[in-house]
């Protein structure tokens, strides 16, 4: 698969050459994984809802892990893109710490809900699983990283920012915010969504600024 980065993941799934077997066997992991969780699937699971035989998934990953990670990795480099450049410019345009925050919050959340599966599928398994754990960790903390140093940049340039504070505890302070209100409202759509963006942004803003 391509770096290309995507807005929705079937779609972006749906573009890249591949072979229609792992094509559906990824699709159907998504769905399964994202209802019943990764240790509550089974191959055999994924295999009847992508019609294909237990040994066509495992032609294609060697393992359940191996096609998690597949899974997984495409969300979670996009998520924090690399190649995002009018991203990292749209940041740089903002020199107030709330503006700044206002726009995070709304763009990665939108990518968030539009990728809810996939997005569902990350979080819980960061949660529980320590090779993705593992494997969010390098990502937020890579100093080759172009958004993450991106965006510690631009907050840096508000100079508001506690100067105590790194980039990947910047990311973190974010994103975990983002992470926990997503979670809520996959289970439970409770309350108004702008109201709640409203106030995460000001717990983001509290959180970071001297």
């Amino acid at each position: 698969m391509d770096g290309r980065v995507f807005e929705n993941y079937k779609k972006w799934l749906q573009e890249q050459e591949m072979p229609k077997g792992k094509r559906n066997s990824l699709l159907a992991a998504l769905d399964l994984f994202a209802r019943y969780g990764y240790d509550g699937t089974s191959t055999a699971q994924v295999a009847e809802a992508a019609g294909v035989s237990q040994a066509t998934i495992f032609k294609y990953f060697k393992t359940k892990q191996d096609l998690l990670k597949a899974i997984i990795k495409p969300v979670l480099e996009n998520f924090f893109p690399v190649y995002r450049d009018d991203l990292l410019a749209e940041l740089a345009q903002y020199n107030s710490l709330e503006k700044l925050v206002h726009f995070l919050v709304q763009n990665r959340y939108r990518f968030m809900v539009e990728n809810g599966d996939a997005a569902m599928i990350l979080l819980t398994e960061v949660l529980t699983n320590e090779e993705v754990r593992q494997l969010f960790i390098a990502t937020i903390s890579d100093p080759e990283h172009s958004l993450v140093q991106g965006l510690n940049r631009a907050l840096r340039q508000t100079g508001e920012v506690r100067t105590e504070l790194d980039a990947a505890a910047t990311v973190r302070t974010i994103i975990g915010q983002l992470a926990v209100y997503f979670l809520q409202q996959r289970f439970a759509h409770n309350g108004n969504e702008a109201d709640d963006l409203k106030l995460i942004e000001g717990q983001i803003v509290r959180a970071l600024r001297k």
